[in-house]
């Protein structure tokens, strides 16, 4: 058995998140005092936070017989005894009433309607039926249209709890009907923590350091933290910072930043190499990749309007969905490298990944880049051509262009401040983003630029953004989504 599910809570007291801890115990105090239990949760959140163990806590306790069998539970508690009939058949997986769903494989109207039919059946050994319905984000619409028939009239002695990452693809009106708790993405403390009393029962040696490196790893999750503790610890029975290292491939040879170093200075032939040993030495390439976003975002966040750093940031995270489903392990990182590594004249390297003073950042930022063709200034200045050259392609584009204005330029990535979500939305859209792109490149004279956007405040009514006038842009923004719904419409 792994060492998660070794691990995984076996009660409420054992939950690992403290709101849901919370929230849990409060529903469950309520119902043990006046009988009162919702019939539908919805349990959302990211991978690995223990959503599905939760929802096996909510059945053991609420059909916990006690540890003497036969109800001998005391009145009041409402943490499943894990002694009784029920509590080891649940966490066993044993229990008939208790059923576990996957709607990803199980996701089909057909799949529904027969669950449909079962829920009318009582329950044959448990006081309540529970259906645990994971990523049940992933059923077709006719599915959730037809759960959701069974949520609005449900038999009193059954319980659905919905599991998902991705609550936001449910409808509305399955996600009303349910009593949600969110599972927050765990913080780095939350699963030092964790990692601490797993590697203490397993009697591991393991240093705090160790920990916090696997910890960051997990990014979040407390299973793949526990995983990473797993791979690093059990063999030797000690942990320590190298091992750590050793386990996430952080070879100081071949660290991310130094690959970016590489991308960033245009020399591909040696970038190409890199990859090529990290494959020899059998690195993660899915977490090397993750550390260089990790490190991009540090670099972005004392830039914002750097947009050679977002269009890397870009560029990893396609790489990233790549490794899903390439054939070829490496060719992702290979492509990222071949679509980024143009000749910078610039020096390279600390310009993405080094931290910078605050004292160096100010007098890097007052001087000229050396490795762009073109400024800020000239874009503003060219901004109103732009927005002509838009209008003969989507006349709506442009009236949405009207409320924002050009926030960083390179040659190569515009950031655009978009002042209303309701833009910044439609500009995204891969259509939007496109024409813009093709109006910049004409304008400047460049080819390929890649556009980025950033939601900034709505300017105020009398003030004049650059060239753009205030005046009249709530005009334009009913206009604009007048155009674009009649477009959709159509």
């Amino acid at each position: 058995m792994t060492l998660y599910l070794k691990y995984r809570p076996q009660q409420v007291s054992e939950l690992d998140l403290t709101s849901v801890r919370e929230a849990m115990t409060k529903y469950l105090e309520s119902f043990f005092k006046d009988g009162n239990l919702p019939h539908a949760w919805l349990f959302s959140g990211p991978r690995g936070l223990g959503k599905t163990s939760a929802a096996r806590i909510l059945a053991k306790a609420i059909n916990c017989q006690g540890p003497g069998g036969k109800d001998t539970k005391a009145k009041g508690d409402f943490e499943p005894c894990n002694e009784c009939e029920m509590c080891i058949a649940v966490t066993s997986g044993a229990a008939v009433d208790i059923m576990e769903i996957d709607a990803a494989s199980n996701r089909g109207i057909d799949d529904i309607r027969e669950l449909r039919e079962k829920v009318r059946l009582a329950p044959m050994k448990a006081k309540y039926k529970v259906y645990i319905i994971d990523e049940v984000h992933m059923l077709t619409s006719e599915a959730a249209n037809a759960l959701l028939k069974t949520l609005e009239e449900p038999p009193g002695n059954t319980i659905f709890v919905l599991c998902t990452t991705e609550p936001d693809r449910l409808p509305e009106t399955v996600i009303s009907r349910c009593t949600r708790i969110s599972f927050k993405k765990a913080t780095l403390e939350d699963i030092v923590s964790k990692l601490e009393r797993v590697a203490k029962a397993e009697k591991i040696e393991a240093d705090k350091q160790a920990l916090e490196i696997l910890a960051k790893a997990g990014d979040g999750s407390f299973r793949d933290a526990i995983k990473l503790l797993e791979q690093a610890g059990l063999q030797s029975g000690k942990l320590d910072k190298a091992g750590a290292e050793k386990v996430l491939g952080m070879n100081t040879q071949l660290s991310a930043d130094r690959f970016l170093e590489l991308v960033y200075a245009g020399d591909a032939q040696k970038a190409l190499e890199f990859v090529g040993q990290m494959v020899e030495e059998g690195i993660n390439l899915r977490r090397f990749i993750e550390r260089g976003v990790e490190l991009l975002r540090e670099r972005l966040l004392d830039d914002i309007s750097n947009g050679r750093i977002l269009g890397l940031i870009e560029g990893l995270e396609k790489a990233y969905e790549r490794t899903k489903t390439t054939a070829v392990p490496q060719l992702p990182l290979e492509i990222f490298i071949i679509e980024n590594s143009k000749t910078q004249a610039s020096k390279p390297a600390e310009v993405i990944v080094e931290k910078k003073t605050e004292k160096t950042q100010k007098t890097e930022s007052a001087k000229p880049s050396e490795e762009v063709k073109y400024e800020l200034g000239e874009m503003q200045d060219k901004w109103a051509e732009v927005m002509k050259a838009v209008r003969p392609k989507n006349h709506s584009v442009e009236a949405l262009l009207r409320s924002t204005k050009p926030l960083g330029f390179d040659g190569r990535s515009l950031t655009l401040e978009v002042f209303y979500k309701f833009h910044k939305d439609k500009l995204e859209s891969e259509k939007c983003r496109r024409i813009v792109e093709v109006a910049v490149g004409e304008v400047m004279g460049v080819d390929g630029v890649k556009l980025f956007f950033k939601l900034g405040e709505k300017p105020a009514r009398t003030s004049k953004v650059e060239n753009i006038t205030a005046e009249g842009v709530d005009e334009d923004i009913i206009k604009a989504a007048e155009d674009i719904f009649k477009a959709e419409a159509v």
